[in-house]
């Protein structure tokens, strides 16, 4: 019994001296929790010149597409996985009221720029031009009534002779006796006075024109006038130079060019709402998330479809802390190690976020790398670890 507890005894102080001699154990690493699930081992904080951080590629575009009014999925042409150009139709709505909206509008802007249309902009603009050659006919005449001296004094010798023409008639009809209306003689002279009369009047009448003076109102109403004649035609004309033009849109006012600026309005609204009913891809890339069905109705904002550029990635840190971010520069050397490929890639970093994100309680700052070159197999949302170098080689 001795011997088998001695035994024991010396092995225990083996196994002590063997411990001893391991030398002190190394620490585990710390889990860093993100979305409250465990994910890269954190090495925030650099030693000697460089900073590590964990990361995730990115894709340099991606989009979430959804529509801005709601309706019924006419037609889906797309799915999960399909590659795509720029400007290709993803999904159709059913645009039936739109389609109609639109062609209305689109005869509305024919109607006003048709070759009739045309012809009576040009009528009026003929009657525009007799319109203001009235108007300043009627100016000129009532400037020059006043201030032609030869048509005065004409006028002025003819109110003369008609003054000694009605004195011999009156002084011929006071020298025949008997009654007009029963003595022929008394009669004719009668005549004769009377058109003598009549002569008179309207010489006197045309001289008190010549000589009488307008009032400033009745120059001024008449300058308007011609005035606004002048700005008539001159609008006129331009829109007759703007629909053999083919459009509107050099002419300021007008009747018609407002009314052709509201119907050119009207059919880019409507060609708007029509192209509101199509999704389309405002880059080529993946389709990485469909979520339309033809028939279905999609509300306003509702995400549809979910395109990538995935020829193009960078890598996005998730948890560089504040600590280290002042080391950080744009330019900088950075070492990317992709988990899942089991491969290093070079970059540098080209973007530092001047807002912070909080992860575990911690202020943490995102850092983009571009990639040097893209490895055969590498996917957006693998996860990476990024080491930046800091100091200068």
């Amino acid at each position: 019994m001795k011997s088998k507890l001695l035994a024991i005894l010396l092995l225990g102080c083996l196994l002590a001296a063997c411990s001893a001699a391991a030398g002190t154990p190394t620490p585990l690493p710390t889990v860093i929790l993100k979305n409250n699930n465990p994910t890269a081992v954190a090495t925030n904080g650099g030693s000697g010149g460089s900073v590590t951080a964990s990361g995730v590629v990115v894709p340099d575009q991606e989009a979430h597409l959804a529509f801005l009014a709601g309706g019924n999925v006419k037609a889906v042409d797309v799915a999960v996985g399909d590659v795509v150009k720029a400007g290709q139709v993803l999904v159709q709505l059913d645009d039936s009221a739109q389609q109609v909206q639109f062609e209305q509008a689109a005869q509305a802007v024919a109607n006003l720029t048709s070759p009739a249309a045309l012809a009576i902009a040009q009528q009026t603009v003929a009657q525009d031009q007799q319109d203001l050659y009235n108007a300043q006919i009627s100016l000129n005449n009532l400037i020059y009534l006043h201030n032609n001296t030869d048509a005065i004094a004409n006028s002025q010798a003819n109110l003369v002779l008609a003054q000694d023409a009605l004195n011999q008639a009156q002084n011929a009809y006071d020298g025949v006796g008997g009654d007009p209306e029963t003595n022929v003689n008394k009669a004719n002279a009668y005549q004769v006075l009377y058109k003598a009369k009549v002569a008179f009047n309207n010489a006197q009448a045309n001289y008190n024109a010549w000589t009488g003076k307008s009032n400033q109102w009745q120059i001024d109403l008449k300058t308007a006038t011609v005035s606004l004649e002048t700005a008539k035609l001159a609008e006129d004309q331009a829109w007759v130079a703007a629909l053999k033009d083919g459009n509107g849109s050099n002419v300021a006012t007008g009747t018609g060019n407002t009314a052709l600026l509201q119907a050119q309005f009207a059919l880019q609204t409507a060609q708007y709402n029509l192209n509101a009913t199509k999704l389309v891809a405002p880059f080529a890339g993946g389709i990485a998330a469909v979520n339309a069905s033809v028939g279905s109705y999609v509300s306003p904002g509702m995400v549809m479809v979910v395109i990538s550029n995935t020829s193009q990635l960078h890598i996005e840190t998730t948890d560089l802390s504040e600590r280290d971010v002042p080391k950080v520069a744009v330019g900088q050397l950075a070492t990317v190690t992709v988990k899942a490929l089991n491969q290093d890639i070079t970059g540098r970093v080209s973007a530092i976020s001047p807002l912070a994100d909080t992860l575990g309680g911690d202020q943490v700052y995102k850092v983009t790398i571009d990639l040097d070159k893209l490895p055969p197999g590498l996917l957006a949302g693998m996860s990476v670890v990024v080491q930046i170098t800091t100091t200068s080689p």
